[in-house]
């Protein structure tokens, strides 16, 4: 008889033990509220009304965050991502997802401006207009009141943006418009990638601490860039060994007889402003794992730029000399050999400013600003005992 049962009493104990067993909802995501500043409204999950909002709020699941025309909050995800709200802005925190490599974090914008620091996994932020996503770290969103346009800026990280006529992927320093659905028409736009203005690069050191030290290291880098340039030896320096136009394929290449890749943008003798960026490309060439684009100004001094893309735009605050620049880009393989160079472009502009040193941090002034000689912590301090600290600072001054 007990032989019989066996059968359904295993049956019933694997079914506890896979039930015990199943995943928690440990990724439910919730927001933890703090820097508030101005009107900052939240709405609970199926409530009917937006109340004040306060340190001690946590925003839960399909919550709501509303701020005024002068209100600003941090969120703290229980992912770790951060997601600092401007004002005028009506944001939803929607859901957390387990997929490949950690959560994918969904929120909702309906109208103003978020700026998100993801720590892991990735983030969609659903828009009237669109999707935007950063797998990575540093993206801001910010949806148009009047044209329901979406700005999309990619500090850090990995982007993309969507609507229904594509999708586009971005990264560091570029950004986005997705822009709204013709009344018209019907028809969308396909979006479109472009460099962040100096506007926006200020929009996130303004908005967000969290991205000064991002800044500077990037900054630091495009001066390491202009500074770290190779001296003229006199040992003669390598060029690409034939002449611009002797190609084999007849339209302007170099190389053997492999066909080298050509030089498409910007056209030779191009002549640039002190600012701005320029849109670097040449063609993809068969066989290469990564390019090396070197400059030349006309002292001899060289700067290089390795990349896996075929195109670029940088700053042409890159060169700080003035007058005309050499450059060519080098193909390289999977083993690090070289392949082939391009034939040399020349471009010219003018002399760059001077870098200007950093302002002294705001907190440091405001410290020496407020220095109290007759407090025994500031660092302007007086001795208590001495004559000079009796008649400045005791309440028993002589008449």
């Amino acid at each position: 008889m007990l032989l019989k049962r066996l059968p359904v009493i295993f049956s019933i104990l694997i079914f506890l033990l896979v039930a015990c067993g199943a995943p928690t909802e440990s990724s439910i995501l919730s927001a933890a509220l703090s820097e508030l500043s101005g009107k900052v409204d939240m709405k609970i999950a199926g409530g009917d009304d937006f109340t004040p909002a306060t340190v001690a709020s946590t925003l839960n699941v399909n919550g709501q965050i509303r701020t005024g025309d002068d209100g600003r909050v941090r969120l703290d995800l229980s992912s770790g991502t951060i997601i600092r709200v401007a004002p005028s802005s009506l944001f939803t925190l929607l859901s957390n997802e387990e997929v490949e490599g950690g959560l994918a974090t969904k929120l909702k914008l309906d109208i103003g401006k978020v700026f998100i620091i993801l720590n892991g996994g990735s983030a969609d932020v659903e828009t009237p207009s669109g999707v935007a996503s950063v797998r990575g770290s540093y993206m801001k969103v910010e949806v148009d009141p009047e044209t329901l346009d979406i700005y999309v800026t990619c500090l850090e990280g990995n982007c993309s943006a969507s609507n229904p006529a594509g999708t586009v992927n971005f990264t560091n320093g570029e950004r986005v418009i997705l822009f709204h659905r013709d009344p018209v028409t019907g028809n969308w736009t396909v979006p479109n990638v472009e460099p962040m203005t100096p506007e926006e690069f200020q929009e996130w050191l303004d908005e967000n601490p969290e991205a000064k030290e991002l800044f500077e290291q990037a900054m630091a880098t495009v001066t390491a860039l202009a500074e770290s340039t190779e001296a003229p030896t006199e040992e003669p320096t390598e060029e690409p060994t034939q002449e611009p136009g002797t190609g084999s394929d007849g339209n302007g290449s170099n190389g053997g007889s492999n066909g080298c890749f050509s030089i498409i943008q910007p056209p030779a003798g191009s002549s640039f402003p002190k600012y701005g960026p320029v849109d670097f490309e040449w063609g993809d060439q068969s066989g290469a794992e990564y390019y090396v684009v070197t400059f030349i100004d006309k002292n001899g001094y060289r700067v290089t730029i390795r990349t896996m893309d075929t195109s670029a735009a940088w700053y042409i605050e890159l060169f700080p000399a003035g007058g005309e620049y050499n450059w060519f880009v080098t193909a390289y393989g999977a083993d690090g050999g070289e392949i082939c160079s391009s034939a040399p472009a020349a471009f010219s502009k003018p002399q760059g400013d001077p870098t200007p040193k950093p302002p002294k941090e705001e907190e440091e002034e405001k410290e020496e600003i407020a220095c109290d000689p007759c407090d025994p912590d500031s660092s302007c301090a007086l001795d208590p005992e001495s004559y000079e600290w009796y008649y400045t600072c005791s309440e028993y001054q002589l008449y």
